[in-house]
């Protein structure tokens, strides 16, 4: 297994410890989340920026590598319905494009095919990682802040209309996929 690979496969491995950061409300834990979410986020970045440079990208990489960007985002997102830092909704919109997604993927796969992240989708991404730090950051610099909710699901429905846009052009542009054979 490669380099990024393995950078893939770790931030996979943070997620337990991300989670029980997430649950705890003391500052040590708070700040822990953020300082994981961070480091998993930056190792997207590097993941690929290595795979690219030295030519390593890999049909594992381009598979494990979204799954495991999902897996982190929509973890966070799913604690941030519990505490009221986003809408069931928003998620479920965002839930379901990643299901869409990763179908889609999966009916390639079948054909022989790995279909590699777009534009699109890596903007996606990085406006999510980006304000899903942020609001851990605020939410550990000061948890009481009255104002974050309000922000947090402001952000959180605008990573649902990117998501949802993200996805759309995904399926529109792999649409080829369902097309029946003769």
């Amino acid at each position: 297994m490669n380099l990024p690979n393995k950078l893939t496969v770790a931030r996979l491995c943070s997620l337990p410890f991300l989670m029980l950061c997430l649950a705890g409300e003391s500052k040590p834990a708070l700040w822990g989340a953020f300082v994981i979410f961070v480091l998993a986020s930056f190792t997207d970045w590097l993941d690929g920026r290595i795979a690219r440079s030295q030519n390593l990208v890999t049909a594992l990489g381009k598979f494990l590598d979204p799954l495991a960007d999902k897996a982190l985002v929509c973890t966070v997102l799913v604690y941030f319905v519990k505490m009221g830092y986003a809408h069931p909704i928003a998620v479920i919109i965002v839930l379901a494009r990643e299901f869409v997604v990763s179908g889609v993927r999966m009916a390639a796969v079948t054909e022989g095919k790995v279909i590699a992240a777009n534009m699109f989708g890596k903007v996606k991404t990085a406006f999510q990682m980006v304000s899903i730090g942020v609001i851990l950051a605020l939410r550990a610099i000061e948890p009481s802040f009255s104002w974050l909710p309000l922000v947090s699901n402001i952000c959180c429905w605008i990573i649902a209309a990117l998501t949802a846009a993200s996805g759309a052009v995904y399926v529109i542009d792999n649409k080829e996929v369902f097309k029946e054979k003769d």
